[in-house]
C-alpha cells in the first residue's frame, strides 16, 4: 500500500529546491508600473454569505431520495479536512435546519480525535453538530439497527486505507440485511495509483452497492478510465463484477473560512507559498558568488540590496514595495542557501489555525508538483487549500483542466508552460517580462520573444494580474459549493 502523509503536506521536496534554485539565475530589473486601487468586498457583509442560503433552491425532477440516514468514517488519522467538508455538505441538505443541539441527527461520524487543532475549525465553522464516535463503534451502530432508521449509506474517508480494515464486516452486514434495506458504500478515494485495496472493489460492485468519490476530476477520469479497461476484459471473472456500472463523481472539500485578511489592491506581489514536505537531502543545494551577482540577477527586482561581499541578500527597506518573501509550508528540512536567507522561510508543523492564517497572509500559492502523478492520478490538498482561503494559484493550463474545478479566471493565474514560476513571480511583482522574453535559454540565438504565441500568453498573463477581489472569490466558491450540493444529492438518490 502506499504510503501517506496529511493533505496538508505535498510531497514537493525536489520541486521546491528547483523552484529556490531558479531565483540564482534571474535577469535584469524591469520598471514597477502602478497599480490601479480597487475596493475590496468581504463575504460578512453580503447578506448571501450563509452556507445554507446556497442550498436553499429545489432540485427540479429528481427521484426521492433512497439514503436518509449516512455514517462517515475512518480509521486513518489524516484526510479529515476532506471528510469533514463532505459532512458540512451532508448535513446542509440533510438538516439545513440545525435546532441549536447536538442530537442523534441523520449523519454519524466515527473517527480518531482529529489533529493538528483541527477540532477547533469544526467547531468554529460548525460543520458538524451531531455526536462523534470512535472508529471501533461504526460496525455495531449498523449492525443494531439493520431495519427502518438505520444507517443506508456508509462513507469512507481514506478507502484506500479503511476498506482493508472493514471490509469483512461490512459486507457481513450487507448480506445480512433484507433487499429493502441494504446500505451504499461511499468511498473517498485519493490515489488511483494505490491498487492494494481494489482487489475488495469486485465484491462490491458486483452486488451494485460501491461508488467512488474522489477529490478532483483528473482523479475521477483515471478511475473511469481503468474501470472501463476492466469492463472489456476478455477475464468473465473481471467483466462480469459490473466495473462500468460504478459511479464516480467529484465533491471538492472546500470549506468557507471567514474573517479572511482584507489586503489593497494596488500593493505589489510580495509574498508566495509553496506547501508541502520538504527533504533537505533531495538535493544538494550549491551556488557561487558569481552566478549570484549582476547581471545574472538584480536583486533590486525582488526589492533587495545587492551582495557587495555580503553572505545574505538583505531587504531595501527603502524600496517602494515590500521585499519578496517565499513561504515553505509544511513538514521536514530543507537547506536554504544562506544568500536566500532572508527571502526564504521555512514553517513546520502548524496547527489549522495558524496554517490558515499564515497561508491567508500571503499573495500567491504556487503549487509546486514534485512528479506528473498530481496531474493524472492523485490530487494535491495544496489546490483546494489556496482555493479555501481566497488565494490565487499560479498555475499551467494543464493544471486548470486536469482538477476542472479551478478552470476559472476567477481562481488561477495561468501562466505560459515554458515560462518558470519564478519568471512568472517577477514578472507579475513588476508588470513587465522583457528579462524573459529576452532570455535565450536554449544558446540558439532565439530569444523566448520569437515566438508570437508565447510572447501573446506572457502578456495576457500580466494585462489579467495577479489578484482577485474578495467578491469574485466568494462567487467562484459559491459555485462549487453548488456542484458539490448536487454531488450529495446524486449520491442520496443513487444516481
Amino acid at each position: 500500500m502506499a504510503s501517506y502523509v496529511p493533505r496538508r503536506l505535498l510531497l514537493a521536496g525536489l520541486a521546491v529546491v528547483v523552484f529556490l534554485a531558479a531565483f540564482w539565475s534571474l535577469l535584469p530589473e524591469s520598471s514597477i508600473p502602478a497599480k490601479a486601487t480597487e475596493e475590496w468586498w468581504h463575504p460578512i457583509n453580503d447578506s448571501t454569505n450563509t452556507s445554507h442560503s446556497l442550498h436553499n433552491q429545489p432540485v427540479p425532477e429528481l427521484p426521492l431520495r433512497k439514503r436518509h440516514n449516512v455514517a462517515v468514517a475512518s480509521t486513518f488519522v489524516h484526510h479529515f479536512d476532506v471528510y469533514m467538508a463532505l459532512v458540512w455538505t451532508l448535513e446542509l441538505v440533510l438538516q439545513p435546519k440545525y435546532d441549536g443541539e447536538n442530537s442523534d441527527g441523520p449523519i454519524h461520524v466515527f473517527a480518531p480525535p482529529f489533529g493538528f487543532g483541527f477540532q477547533s475549525v469544526v467547531d468554529r465553522l460548525q460543520l458538524y453538530h451531531g455526536v462523534r464516535g470512535l472508529p471501533e463503534a461504526l460496525v455495531p451502530h449498523i449492525v443494531g439497527q439493520p431495519g427502518d432508521g438505520g444507517i443506508d449509506m456508509v462513507v469512507l474517508g481514506t478507502c484506500e486505507i479503511d476498506l482493508p480494515h472493514w471490509h469483512a464486516e461490512l459486507l457481513a452486514a450487507w448480506d445480512a440485511r433484507d433487499d429493502t434495506h441494504k446500505f451504499k458504500l461511499v468511498c473517498i478515494v485519493h490515489n488511483v495509483k494505490d491498487t492494494s485495496w481494489q482487489r475488495l472493489i469486485p465484491e462490491w460492485s458486483s452486488r451494485s452497492a460501491l461508488r467512488l468519490l474522489p477529490i478532483a476530476d483528473h482523479v475521477a477520469k483515471s478511475f473511469r478510465k481503468d474501470f472501463s479497461n476492466k469492463a472489456d476484459s476478455i477475464d468473465p471473472a473481471v467483466y462480469t463484477t459490473g466495473y462500468e456500472h460504478i459511479p464516480v463523481d467529484v465533491h471538492v472539500p472546500l470549506l468557507d473560512i471567514p474573517d479572511l485578511p482584507t489586503k489593497p489592491a494596488n500593493r505589489a506581489l510580495s509574498k508566495a507559498i509553496i506547501q508541502g514536505t520538504f527533504q533537505s537531502d533531495a538535493v544538494i543545494i550549491t551556488a557561487s558568488s558569481a552566478t549570484l551577482s549582476p547581471p545574472y540577477m538584480d536583486p533590486q527586482a525582488w526589492g533587495y540590496q545587492a551582495l557587495e561581499g555580503g553572505s545574505s541578500f538583505v531587504p531595501n527597506h527603502r524600496a517602494t514595495d515590500a521585499p519578496f518573501e517565499l513561504l515553505l509550508v509544511g513538514a521536514g528540512s530543507l537547506d536554504i542557501p544562506e544568500e536566500l536567507a532572508y527571502l526564504v522561510s521555512i514553517h513546520r508543523d502548524l496547527d489549522y489555525e495558524d496554517f490558515y492564517a499564515l497561508i491567508a497572509g500571503a499573495d500567491v500559492v504556487v503549487p509546486a508538483f514534485a512528479d506528473f502523478g498530481y496531474f493524472e492520478d492523485q490530487a494535491s490538498s495544496t489546490v483546494h487549500l489556496a482555493m479555501e482561503l481566497d488565494m490565487p494559484l499560479l498555475v499551467t493550463q494543464r493544471t486548470r483542466e486536469a482538477y476542472g474545478y479551478i478552470d476559472d479566471d476567477r481562481a488561477v493565474i495561468t501562466r505560459p508552460a515554458a515560462m518558470h514560476e519564478v519568471h512568472a513571480l517577477r514578472a507579475l511583482r513588476t508588470g513587465n517580462a522583457s528579462a524573459f522574453l529576452n532570455s535565450d535559454p536554449t544558446g540558439t540565438g532565439h530569444p523566448m520573444s520569437t515566438s508570437p504565441l508565447l510572447a501573446e500568453a506572457v502578456r495576457s498573463m500580466i494585462e489579467e494580474g495577479w489578484y482577485a477581489t474578495k467578491k469574485s472569490f466568494y462567487a467562484f466558491k459559491k459555485d462549487v459549493w453548488q456542484s458539490n450540493r448536487d454531488v450529495v444529492e446524486r449520491l442520496l438518490r443513487d444516481l
